[in-house]
């Protein structure tokens, strides 16, 4: 009972310090009409790396190890990356409005480099914080599908901005129904980045993978959604049910091989 207070506690405290840390970037970036994501993100690796310091986390306790099949969950991440961008793509021409975007790298190779490392920060942020630190910790105290399903909730909730919800022109249903569907999908992400983590060996290399190379890939995308943000969302939720079905697969032919 102890332990599990222990651990329990360090998850929720740790997700606390992460969500208001942005909630104060939300406020910031709002005060200064714009704040580069770059610098929001490079912000919480300090936040958290102070946080994993304190609590005396080793880089092998937050997942950043090698298990004997790392180099196969790295492309089983990228592939299914590539899977996502590709379906988001031809379901959004096929059945969707699109618009143009007005300039996809204004600063040519620059902001191809930008948005690698961009990528990066944002994929060893996200992976260390809810599949390395949290999962982990949930794993210690719950089954592996309570663990999975808890982390990917506090990863939904973890999205929510007070401040957009605040200052939103939205109605209360639209705005329900735009933060509900976000929620879900980002929901999903969690599951599937979760089922991924438990299944290869601990290691997040896999899911880093995946995370920073689906942000790095959609930047090459030449064209938003002409549709409401909520259609989005749906469609990118369908396509995360869609590889997280295909990681159970991949289980049952044990190319995923859990702890």
């Amino acid at each position: 009972m102890s332990l599990l207070k222990a651990e329990l506690r360090k998850v929720i405290l740790f997700f606390l310090v992460v969500f208001f840390t942005w909630q104060i970037l939300y406020v910031v970036n709002w005060i200064l009409n714009g704040l580069d994501w770059m610098v929001a993100y490079s912000i919480v690796l300090v936040v958290i790396t102070c946080f994993f310091n304190l609590d005396k986390q080793k880089t092998s306790d937050l997942g950043l190890k090698k298990p004997p099949h790392w180099k196969r969950y790295m492309i089983i991440g990228f592939a299914s990356a590539i899977f996502i961008i590709l379906y988001w793509v031809a379901l959004s021409i096929l059945t969707l409005p699109i618009m143009l975007k007005e300039q996809i790298f204004p600063y040519g190779i620059l902001s191809i480099l930008y948005n690698a490392l961009f990528a990066l920060v944002v994929g060893l942020v996200e992976e260390t914080s809810f599949r390395g630190y949290i999962l982990s910790n949930l794993r210690k105290i719950y089954s592996d599908t309570k663990a999975i399903i808890y982390s990917a909730l506090l990863f939904g909730l973890y999205h929510i901005s007070f401040v957009w919800i605040i200052l939103s022109t939205m109605s209360i249903s639209e705005a329900f129904t735009y933060w509900s569907s976000y929620v879900l999908f980002t929901f999903v992400v969690g599951l599937f980045l979760g089922y991924f983590c438990v299944n290869s060996g601990g290691t997040i290399i896999g899911t880093i993978t995946h995370h920073s190379a689906h942000i790095f890939l959609s930047s090459f995308i030449p064209y938003s959604l002409a549709t409401s943000f909520t259609i989005g969302h749906l469609v990118s939720t369908s396509a995360y049910i869609i590889i997280l079905s295909f990681l159970f697969f991949l289980k049952r032919k044990r190319w995923l091989i859990d702890n």
